[in-house]
């Protein structure tokens, strides 16, 4: 080989070291633009009401999305990499929730808010997340109408809307041949909105029902009243839209009264600790729907978060709102198992686009679309038995007869 040879040689091998040098930092570049990502960690952020008059839902959710994330990271992660998983209080506060949500993301440079919790709250995001970073919103506690109507680019969930719900318990009640239905619920506008549903779902199972919306102070504490009057109307049955300690304040008024109407409820208050603030016997009999199966269940999955949930948050007893996060935390959790190739925003939503009845044997089956982002209208149905809630048929879908 000549001297000229040899040189062009090493000119053309010098180069393509520099060139694969050079490719290899665009590699690591490349994937160092997926925030929230690296080769050992994925990222992820929500906001929760962890203070305020809210926070004994959103302790207990808290708990069982990082029961899900513990069980998955303690089996080596998602793709080899741990999820790392911060938690905003917004204390049920939209302006705090827009706080969170820019810390999440400018600060703590999230892949993605997986599971936060709050409808108004969570909305108030959307500009910022949705469409200003562009970071997508997954499963999260809440929902309206028209977060899924049209599909909102990058928000998907898999709860069930209240609307719905309201339906449904309208349904059941008049299935179960009741035909003079008291909605009470408290003077908001998002309760008068749920209130309104409950004749769309009993009228086409008996044209002859009647159903009255009966509004209430937020938050009232005195139903001796209201009661009173509920006892004089004699309705077959009393749909509540209110919260747990509310049911039960009314429910020992009726009591008091020797008034026992067939009670239904709507899914916030499916929880043990109804059943611990009424005391034995007191709501026994009431229906309600539920987004997740009971949680005395011994499925393999409900069995699964009970152990999850005993080890990674042992001060919180097997309830609805830790299960409901455990659900929806592991929908997210297979999306991005099913991912192909490296974790992006972009292949998240085109893996979430993919997904078609997934069961995860908490939630009702999970189907998502680029015209489908709310992946679940099923509800399961619970009764109050001997203090325990219990499974009622099959999941129902809030949007069809059934």
């Amino acid at each position: 080989m000549t001297q000229i040879q040899r040189a062009k040689r090493a000119m053309v091998l010098g180069g393509a070291a520099a060139y694969g040098t050079l490719a290899l930092g665009i590699g690591k570049a490349f994937a160092q633009q997926t925030p929230g990502v690296t080769d050992k960690e994925i990222r992820l952020g929500a906001w929760m009401p962890l203070t305020g008059p809210v926070a004994p839902y959103g302790v207990p959710f808290r708990a069982g999305v990082e029961s899900c994330i513990g069980t998955v990271n303690a089996l080596g992660g998602v793709k080899g990499r741990k999820l790392v998983y911060t938690v905003e209080d917004n204390a049920y506060n939209p302006q705090r929730t827009v706080a969170a949500a820019r810390k999440l993301i400018s600060r703590d440079d999230v892949f993605c808010i997986a599971s936060p919790f709050g409808t108004a709250q969570s909305a108030a995001a959307f500009e910022y997340v949705l469409n200003e970073a562009k970071v997508p919103i997954v499963n999260p506690w809440g929902g309206a109408a028209d977060w899924y109507t049209p599909p909102k680019d990058g928000l998907y969930g898999a709860q069930p809307l209240p609307e719905a719900a309201s339906r449904v318990l309208g349904r059941w009640a008049a299935k179960d041949g009741h035909k003079n239905i008291i909605v009470i619920y408290g003077a908001l506008a998002s309760f008068e909105i749920m209130a309104n549903n409950v004749i769309l779902g009993a009228k086409p199972v008996r044209s002859d029902v009647v159903v009255t919306n009966y509004p209430v102070k937020f938050g009232s504490a005195d139903y001796g009243p209201i009661a009173l009057d509920l006892a004089n109307k004699k309705p077959d049955a009393v749909v509540l839209l209110l919260v747990e300690q509310e049911v039960t304040a009314l429910a020992r008024e009726l009591k008091n009264q020797g008034f026992k109407p067939a009670l239904y409820g709507w899914t916030p208050i499916v929880s043990n600790a109804l059943v611990a603030i009424a005391g034995p016997g007191l709501l026994d009999g009431m229906k309600a729907t539920s987004f997740v199966a009971p949680t005395i269940s011994d499925s393999p999955a409900i069995q699964e978060y009970r152990s999850a949930l005993a080890k990674y948050a042992p001060q919180e007893k097997p309830d609805f709102a830790s299960l409901t996060g455990y659900g929806l935390m592991k929908t997210f959790i297979e999306a991005l198992r099913r991912i192909d190739g490296p974790p992006t925003r972009a292949a998240l939503i085109q893996s979430l686009n993919a997904m078609r009845n997934y069961d995860s044997g908490i939630l009702p089956l999970i189907s998502y679309s680029p015209e489908r982002h709310l992946g679940n209208t099923y509800f399961h149905r619970a009764q109050l038995v001997a203090g325990q809630w219990t499974a009622v048929g099959t999941p129902v879908d809030g949007d069809q007869a059934w």
